[in-house]
């Protein structure tokens, strides 16, 4: 293998090094999320103001990144609002 074979190879396991430390610290996010919704003193006041904030929050993230990210996002946001029990 020449050179550049092997700096695209470099490169594609420091990329997937990033994304599985991502990955944990997402899960990490996620548990401890779902631990302070859980345990929050008064949920409907938590609901209220995560559906005031809502637009807010996925107008400004609109054209942060592709349709990937837009996908994910919404997808994110969904769950989130579903767990928080803004539905």
């Amino acid at each position: 293998m020449n050179d550049a074979i092997f700096d695209l190879l470099d490169r594609l396991h420091s990329c997937e090094v990033a994304i599985e430390v991502h990955r944990g610290y997402l899960k990490a996010m996620e548990y401890g999320l779902r631990m302070a919704v859980a345990t929050h003193p008064s949920r409907e006041q938590l609901s209220d103001a995560w559906l005031q904030l809502l637009p807010n929050i996925a107008a400004k993230h609109r054209d942060d990144g592709g349709e990937l990210f837009a996908a994910a996002f919404e997808q994110a946001l969904t769950v989130l609002t579903e767990q928080i029990g803004a539905n």
